[in-house]
């Protein structure tokens, strides 16, 4: 991972510095990381299944690796969908960003368990069911035409709520909970970098005029993108495993 980590961010900063902030020659030039972003993104699910063999908890095992699903299906529509079908870029990104609302839904119910017998569900989760209805009610209602835009747009807003939620219990509910105190500390470490770095991804959503500012901010934040995403994953992932007497 850590080699496809380096490969990754060579060939990044190599294509910034041979195209400037571009946004065309920069997606031209990105197939290499496209292949090495997937092949992280399946050893971290590979790893999520290894780790949780030793889970403190099996509910917890069990969680983690369903999540890690999602993740790996996010991860996949980003990158494979893009390399196969470059002209669907902006439906990749939905979709990616979809399944990763359910990645950070997940999430959200497993850091807030407070035992194993615990089945009660978040208290949150009425008011995610309600944003999801709202968005929805957007559409529907006439609000905002059905646009691929529009919904990238609804998309990454109601994303943004989700995420800073599920921020907001990896923080508190752990300590709560019956995580013991160093997979808490993990947690709440894993979601403050994911957080971050979800924030870049944002960043690099924008877009702008070729060496333009936007365009300049867009590049960079996509180059640090993956050095927040592997630490918060790893952290995420060892979260689950059983302390060591």
């Amino acid at each position: 991972m850590a080699v496809f980590l380096v490969v990754t961010t060579g060939k990044d900063w190599y294509d910034f510095y041979t195209c400037g902030a571009v946004g065309q020659c920069l997606a031209d030039a990105g197939t290499l990381q496209f292949i090495t972003k997937f092949s992280m993104s399946l050893l971290l699910t590979v790893l999520a299944f290894v780790v949780s063999r030793d889970a403190f908890s099996q509910r917890d095992g069990r969680l983690l690796r369903i999540a890690f699903v999602f993740s790996f299906l996010a991860d996949t529509s980003f990158s494979v969908i893009k390399l196969v079908v470059p002209s669907e870029h902006d439906l990749s990104d939905v979709l990616g960003i979809a399944l990763f609302m359910v990645f950070q839904t997940l999430l959200i119910y497993r850091h807030s368990r407070k035992s194993d017998s615990d089945t009660s569900r978040p208290s949150g989760h009425l008011f995610l069911c309600g944003l999801l209805g709202a968005a929805s009610g957007i559409f529907g209602g006439g609000l905002l035409e059905l646009t691929l835009e529009n919904v990238t747009i609804v998309t990454v807003a109601v994303y943004g709520v989700i995420l800073t939620m599920s921020m907001v219990v990896g923080i508190l509910a752990p300590r709560k909970g019956y995580f013991p105190a160093k997979n808490a500390r993990c947690i709440r470490w894993g979601m403050v970098a994911f957080f971050v770095g979800d924030v870049l991804v944002g960043l690099s959503l924008l877009s702008g005029e070729d060496h333009g500012a936007l365009q300049t901010v867009s590049a960079i934040s996509k180059n640090f993108i993956w050095w927040f995403y592997i630490p918060a994953q790893l952290m995420i992932i060892r979260a689950c495993q059983k302390p060591k007497a």
